[in-house]
């Protein structure tokens, strides 16, 4: 009877068969792996491919198989470049280790203790990440500039003593940049602090430890992934920023490469060689870390404490300390967003700069904000785009990264760790220089996209995916993959426990990450920069217009307006968090 019906019905068979013959998750693999390529790989081999080359991307020849090596040449021979090298290496150790320690306290105040306002330090640290750095740096060039610095007066009018700080220093660039790293480094320790189960700190404390000792010995070694990945991205990210060296370090003398980058990219006649030769060295550098960081967590399975037992985070009761701790914290998110802000407020009120006087006071009118809201072609339409790109670029973003995540860390299939390698090397390619390659890949590829909103959103899915990856993997890793066993044996199907199991799991952290995108393509200056047009302009780059035309209360009046549209995204992201989120008990 059984062959009868397999005779009489043959299409009985087509389930099986269809699985075996197309087996979904190695396509879905295969088409990730080429998405990576077009996306990253194809701006990487633009790079090299320029760095080989002694011509203009515009020549005719720049495109035969005619290579040089008289940039590196050139470069190797400098003491330039070996100062910068130096300079690059010392100022991202230093950053790194500023903005880690920083970001750490902040994330286990907020998210592991019962200080008072933690809920208030956590909405004022990511309200920091919504202000454009370059409206950072000029803050801070207002506050504490040897010359026109408002602390300067005020100390100088007190005590008789000019010029106490100068922002124009070494210690001045990794003052401001260490500080713009902190909420970057709260982000990412913040999704593994919310997502790590409590049981075994509740078993240390009930052993006699002390809070400070079950923090130390518990919960700092259970987040070592998401500390290792926060230190590679911290200071990969201090060796390709652009603001702080180019507004500060071109003032104290200070050389790294993306100055050097930029330089060579801006000077006439453009030196493309060069700049990608500098561009080489940083993802040189960005490769040895990325393998640093495999061999770190190569037994990152050790971490996992998220199983298929129920748990809910609890906050660690400090005692008498928690004011303390309250007080340092509160008092460190004041550097961080009280001061940038409120300098820039006081300046978009101003029709001219002026120190802090009851003369300034009376002069202050909403002139600025008239001029700006005025025309719409010129400050609504950039903010519109800036929206539109921040939402997209977010999710799309983090779309990709969850099902990367997934590969890497919870299949067998080959090719997973390519994705990962594909998927991180991106971060080394400064700014400058992807904005540059994805223009010229649309001029080689006929696509009609130059001058849209499509070619920014695309740079920025290479831009960011780097990040995206680091925030979802931090809690990936300490998914335990009984539940992925446990749905097998069930007969559930890979991509239903994928998407109602793992999904809700990585709420956190693709909360986290999906914020962290959408602000930072928001107010991203560089890649919309050498992308833009007339028709897709975006906030930043409307930024750096009137910086470059020496409006700067325009400037910050403009800052202030994109501050209040980036808040309502930010109270939009935090209602959500909370909504979805892991739900903590206290």
């Amino acid at each position: 009877m059984s062959e009868t019906s397999a005779t009489t019905h043959p299409e009985a068979k087509l389930p099986g068969l269809m699985s075996k013959v197309f087996d979904w998750k190695e396509i879905i693999l295969a088409v990730l792996v080429l998405v990576l390529i077009y996306q990253v790989l194809l701006p990487f081999v633009m790079i090299v491919w320029a760095s080989f080359k002694t011509v203009h991307p515009g020549d005719k020849e720049f495109l035969t198989l005619v290579f040089s090596l008289n940039n590196y040449s050139r470069a190797f021979a400098s003491p330039e470049f070996w100062e910068a090298t130096e300079m690059t290496l010392y100022y991202g150790v230093i950053c790194t280790v500023f903005a880690f320690l920083g970001g750490v306290f902040l994330a286990w105040v907020v998210t592991r203790t019962n200080a008072p306002a933690a809920s208030f330090i956590g909405m004022v640290t990511l309200a920091r990440i919504v202000i454009p750095g370059i409206l950072i740096t000029v803050s801070w060039v207002l506050v504490a500039s040897p010359n026109i610095g408002i602390a300067n007066k005020m100390i100088q009018a007190a005590t008789g003593v000019a010029k106490f700080f100068d922002i124009y220093t070494f210690a001045g660039m990794v003052w401001v940049h260490g500080l713009e790293l902190i909420p970057l480094a709260y982000l990412l320790i913040m999704a593994a602090f919310q997502s790590m189960d409590p049981r075994l700190e509740e078993a240390s404390t009930m052993t006699g430890a002390s809070t400070w000792r079950t923090t130390l010995k518990i919960t700092v070694p259970l987040v070592t992934p998401a500390i290792l990945a926060s230190c590679v991205l911290l200071f990969i990210s201090t060796v390709e920023t652009f603001e702080v060296p180019l507004l500060l370090g071109g003032r104290a003398g200070v050389r790294v490469y993306t100055t050097e980058v930029f330089f060579n990219t801006a000077r006439t006649p453009t030196d493309w060689g060069l700049a990608s030769t500098y561009s080489m060295a940083l993802l040189a550098l960005a490769i040895v870390l990325l393998i640093g960081y495999f061999f770190l967590i190569r037994e990152s399975e050790k971490y996992q404490t998220i199983t298929g037992k129920d748990f809910r985070p609890h906050r660690v009761d400090l005692g008498p300390w928690k004011w303390v701790c309250s007080a340092i914290a509160l008092f460190l998110v004041f550097l961080i967003t009280g001061v940038p802000f409120i300098v820039m407020v006081y300046a978009s009120f101003l029709e001219f700069l002026e120190p802090p006087s009851m003369e300034a006071l009376r002069s202050m009118s909403w002139v600025n904000y008239i001029e700006l809201l005025g025309d719409d072609h010129y400050a609504v339409e950039p903010m519109v785009n800036s929206t539109l790109l921040g939402l997209g670029s977010a999710t799309v973003t983090m779309v990709v990264a969850a099902a990367i995540s997934y590969y890497v860390h919870k299949t067998k299939v080959r090719g997973r760790k390519l994705l990962d390698f594909l998927g991180f090397a991106s971060i080394a390619i400064p700014s400058v220089v992807l904005g540059t390659a994805f223009l010229w890949i649309y001029l080689l590829i006929p696509l009609p996209i130059i001058g849209t909103l499509t070619i920014i959103g695309l740079a920025f899915l290479t831009k960011y995916l780097p990040y995206a990856l680091r925030f979802v993997s931090s809690s990936m890793v300490q998914i335990h993959v009984e539940l992925e066993e446990a749905a097998i044996v069930s007969g559930v199907p890979w991509w239903r426990n994928f998407v109602f199991i793992y999904l809700p799991l990585l709420r956190p952290g693709l909360m986290a990450g999906w914020f962290w995108v959408m602000v930072h393509a928001y107010r991203e200056l560089t890649i919309a920069l050498m992308l833009s047009r007339s028709e897709n302009r975006t906030a930043a780059v409307i930024i750096f217009d009137l910086w470059d035309s020496g409006s700067f209360m325009q400037l910050s009046a403009f800052g202030v307006l994109m501050f209040m549209v980036l808040m309502v995204l930010v109270y939009i992201s935090h209602v959500l968090s909370k909504r979805f989120g892991v739900q903590e008990t206290h």
